[in-house]
């Protein structure tokens, strides 16, 4: 029969309040704490390359980072890096430098195009650079990175890919939208040549819309993918913005990343406060310009401008007005720009967070210039879909084109999207994998496949005599050029890290593959682990304080397991005798190995777990 509990024990119950939940680790689960692995879009190992990096070996390292990521270099150099959000180390003090160390491991093996050839058998994508062909064609409209990656992907698979580019150049934004001062336009071009070198037929000054249709595109491919961008400004509704005269941030920003010239005033206004507008303001600065302001609706901390962008602009010289809204642009007799109208705003959303700027009565002032440019957006450009027959059946979405995440598919079969036109403005490392996500979805649809990965681990007792200088090494960025000389060029403005200055912040890796692992049978509860802990990440808990019900009871049964026992049928009070529970708080844990260095029977182990995978089907 069931166990029936008495009153005295539901009362003594119930003074257990705190119930824990609780997670049986199996092997994605190791895997999914090394979290600059799991923040980054496309599983890219920070801690195995970083590793390897303070181990000396920089082949290995290279490896690690080109495997899935076919623009490794660019990342490398302008990666948003959310892997360094997600970093565990972040908790302890700053995050680690892992886009700068890929960086470091970019330029040792070589930025040239013959570099970027070799790597292209790195690549831990399926299929191989030398596929039998499928005899299936795949048409990409745009060489960024979206469209490139999928060509990658499926070029290795045996398809046929044609790659539609309205500019002369490849790359997409990469080449023209971020300015030479933070890429080098010569370093995304090599890594687009390697996608070329395997067999992408990239047509140039081909504008798919204009040179040809939609129509034709599907006469002619199987599938079609888009990863167009979003090459259109959006543009300010106040008077005398809609003139000739209002620079368009992207406008510019794409005359300038080509190297062309683009004559600007001694006195410039841009609006926004994101990373394009620092973007524009920035490249001004270095297209003589004598004076840039910045204006935007946010305050300073609500600004979406990466921070090194804001402490940058303001070492060049970048004045920032926060928490004004653009009322008018002022002319003068003759028509000419003389200054932005603004007003002060007290709040920019409402109680349910919805933006309402609040503005503020008898506020207004001019900010005197002779040119504003505007950034506060982007849009998407839909004239690539003139001429076609089902222009209409294609579902736009708020300005972007309707796709389902995690495939690309849109409403029309065989049509296919990826990259800012499909879900908006993101990280150029989203938009990698939005490509690679698309070409399964492809492939898929095309030939039948369902890939998926199969993981392999290995776990490995290491020494808890961890040297703990990783706890004591500074977080340190690279160099930069000096203000006074870099605001007079457009050479990079960051410069890479020395041998040894790379090696010290490699070794910051807090190693988030490695875990302290509880053998209960010897654990003598004499709490020496918990007590040494220095983030206060360990605590044990009696049994009854324990949902033994998550996962569909696999945790009761870990639990009748180990012990024995039919928890289900146990008294609370004798489930405490019987035994506890030592619970680890991931979040906090810095596997310092100080609770294995202390435990006085062994009980407590450093486990190193390395992994490997490979693609089924």
């Amino acid at each position: 029969m069931p166990y029936e509990p008495s009153d005295e024990a539901e009362a003594i119950a119930s003074a257990y309040k705190e119930i824990y939940d609780v997670v049986i680790p199996d092997l994605n689960y190791y895997i999914r704490q090394i979290d600059c692995r799991d923040g980054c879009p496309v599983n890219t190992d920070g801690r195995g390359y970083m590793l390897a990096i303070h181990a000396g070996n920089l082949l290995e390292g290279y490896k690690i980072a080109r495997g899935p990521n076919p623009f490794a270099s660019i990342c490398g150099m302008i990666c948003g890096a959310p892997c360094e959000t997600t970093c565990r180390r972040d908790r302890v003090d700053k995050t680690l430098t892992i886009r700068a160390q890929k960086r470091y491991l970019d330029e040792w093996f070589g930025l040239g195009k013959e570099a970027h050839i070799k790597t292209l058998e790195m690549s831990y994508s399926r299929g191989s650079t030398t596929p039998k062909p499928n005899g299936k064609k795949v048409a990409c409209i745009g060489a960024g990175v979206a469209s490139l990656t999928a060509a990658h992907d499926l070029l290795r698979l045996g398809y046929a890919v044609d790659v539609y580019e309205m500019m002369r150049m490849p790359g997409g934004m990469l080449t023209y939208g971020v300015p030479s001062y933070r890429l080098k336009n010569d370093i995304a071009i090599n890594e687009c040549a390697a996608i070329e070198f395997l067999g992408a037929k990239i047509y140039y000054n081909m504008k798919v819309g204009r040179d040809i249709t939609m129509t034709a595109l599907f006469e002619k491919y199987d599938a079609v993918f888009i990863g167009v961008g979003l090459w259109k400004s959006r543009e300010l509704p106040i008077p005398g913005a809609d003139s000739p005269d209002i620079i368009r941030g992207i406008e510019y920003l794409r005359v300038l990343c080509a190297e062309e010239q683009w004559k600007i005033g001694e006195n410039v206004v841009v609006v926004g406060g994101g990373n394009v507008a620092y973007d524009v303001a920035r490249s001004s600065v270095r297209n003589h310009t004598r004076k840039v302001t910045m204006v935007c609706l946010e305050s300073r901390d609500e600004q979406t401008a990466d921070e090194f962008e804001i402490e940058d602009g303001l070492e060049e010289g970048i004045e920032i007005i926060n928490r004004v809204a653009p009322i008018a642009v002022e002319r003068n007799g003759e028509g000419r720009v003389c200054g932005l109208r603004v007003q002060r705003i007290s709040s920019l959303f409402d109680y349910t967070g919805k933006f309402t700027p609040q503005l503020i009565p008898d506020t207004q002032f001019v900010i005197p210039c002779d040119t504003v440019a505007l950034a506060i957006g982007q849009a998407l450009d839909l004239s690539f879909l003139n001429g076609w027959d089902k222009k209409g059946q294609l579902q736009i979405d708020r300005g972007i084109i309707k796709t389902d995440r995690g495939t690309g598919r849109t409403s029309l079969p065989g049509l296919y999207a990826g990259g800012d036109a499909a879900f908006g403005p993101a990280l150029f490392i989203t938009g990698i994998r939005h490509g690679q996500e698309a070409a399964r979805a492809i492939d898929e649809d095309l030939c039948g496949t369902k890939p998926y990965q199969e993981f392999v681990g290995e776990f490995t007792e290491i020494s808890p005599m961890r040297n703990k200088e990783y706890l004591r090494t500074k977080f340190a960025l690279p160099s930069a050029q000096p203000v006074e000389e870099r605001i007079a060029n457009f050479n990079m403005v960051e410069r890479n890290y020395t041998a040894e200055e790379v090696h010290q912040q490699a070794n910051r890796c807090l190693q988030c593959h490695v875990s302290p692992v509880f053998d209960g049978s010897l654990c003598i509860k004499c709490n020496g682990c918990v007590d040494v802990c220095p983030c206060n990440c360990l605590k044990q808990i009696p049994l009854s304080k324990l949902n033994l019900d998550l996962g569909e009871g696999n945790v009761r049964t870990a639990v009748d397991n180990f012990y024995g026992i039919d928890s289900a049928e146990t008294d609370p009070l004798d489930l405490d005798i019987i035994g506890s529970v030592m619970l680890k708080d991931e979040d906090l844990c810095i596997r310092c190995g100080l609770c294995a260095e202390k435990c006085p029977t062994q009980a407590v182990t450093m486990d190193a777990m390395n992994y490997s995978f490979r693609w089924i089907g």
